[in-house]
Formats: structure tokens, C-alpha cells, sequence
């Protein structure tokens, strides 16, 4: 049975007094937690209310109970939004784009920086996704668009993934159509992430 990579949590406290060569990536903190399951990112709920976004209120409001199950979940659906949407949108193995971003590898950006804007990215799509109606979990009208709601158009169309958000995540390379599987071949295969 293969074994899972456990994340090491850090404080904000340790997080300010480390060099950042002495980080080690993936890990867990108060904002944002590594599934090693998952080989993910999932932004906590502390991450939500530090940028003003209530997700428990949202529970509610679609008449959810707000347990700290649902919560998990939900939190858990807007990071496999982000994920679904690169993996899609790029021309390299889930794996490959999994590991660059467990690993903040790439070129130009130390991987604390990268971790802090894809931190950043995943809050942004909480707002959009709590502000907006998810229309991959509707039927009925749509309003806008004057006709009736085709979940595969908008899965197709990436409806669901802030537009401004996807010129994000193209600059930090996770959807461009080349291929990273050859160059980080190395990375992915140590399976320590």
C-alpha cells in the first residue's frame, strides 16, 4: 500500500521567521490546507473570512445545514474547480500540473510566491463561486443568455471559473497547451508531494 504525503503545518509565526529555502513545499497552514490524498490545495474557511466571504452563511442561504462537513465539501468543490479547469485547459498530465503546484515550480517565482498567488486565486474563485450561481448544479433559465441553462456548454465554456481568474492562472503557467511532462518528470516521480 502506498503512503501518502503528510504536509508539515506551519504557523504564520514560523512562516515570517524562516528563510524560505528552509520551507517545505506542499505544507499546510492556517489558510490553506494540503490534501495528500488529493495531491491538492483546499482553502480554509479562516482563508474565506480573512477576505470577507462567509461560506456558512451561504449554507444557509441554499438551505444546507452548516455543518463542518458541508463546509469541508464545499471547500473542497472550489478547489477542484481551480484543478478541474488547469487540468483541462493544459496540454500535461493532472499529475504534472498536480505536482507544479504542490511544488510552486516555476520559472521566475520562488515557490512561497507561488503558493501565495495560487492562494490567492483559490479565495478569488470562493467569491465568485459563492457570489454566482453554480449553473453545473442548476436547471431552469438563464437569465443573461435569454434561454434555457445547458450545463455541457457551460462545463465547456468554463462558466464556472472567474474570468479573471483564468488570465491568472495562465500567468502562472498551469494552463498553457505545451507540455510539462517531460520537464518535471523528475519532480512527479519522487512522489513527495
Amino acid at each position: 500500500m502506498s503512503k501518502f504525503y503528510k504536509a508539515p503545518y506551519y504557523t504564520e509565526e514560523q512562516l515570517e521567521e524562516m528563510e524560505e529555502r528552509d520551507i517545505k513545499h506542499p505544507f499546510t497552514s492556517k489558510y490553506m490546507r494540503y490534501c495528500g490524498i488529493k495531491r491538492q490545495y483546499i482553502p480554509t474557511e479562516a482563508l474565506l473570512l480573512k477576505h470577507g466571504i462567509n461560506i456558512s452563511e451561504f449554507l444557509l442561504g441554499a438551505g444546507k445545514q452548516c455543518s463542518p462537513t458541508n463546509i469541508e465539501e464545499e471547500l473542497e468543490y472550489i478547489s477542484d474547480q481551480i484543478y478541474s479547469y488547469c487540468n483541462k485547459n493544459s496540454g500535461s498530465n493532472v499529475e504534472t500540473i498536480k505536482c507544479i503546484i504542490a511544488k510552486g515550480l516555476r520559472r521566475g517565482i520562488s515557490p512561497f510566491r507561488f503558493r501565495v498567488m495560487f492562494e490567492e486565486i483559490l479565495w478569488k474563485q470562493a467569491r465568485f463561486y459563492l457570489g454566482n450561481d453554480d449553473h453545473t448544479k442548476l436547471s431552469g433559465m438563464d437569465v443573461e443568455q435569454k434561454q434555457h441553462i445547458n450545463k455541457s456548454a457551460y462545463l465547456n465554456e468554463d462558466r464556472h471559473i472567474d474570468p479573471k481568474l483564468k488570465i491568472s492562472l495562465m500567468d502562472l503557467g498551469l494552463t498553457w497547451v505545451g507540455s510539462y511532462d517531460n520537464m518535471f518528470a523528475g519532480y512527479v516521480y519522487k512522489q513527495d508531494w
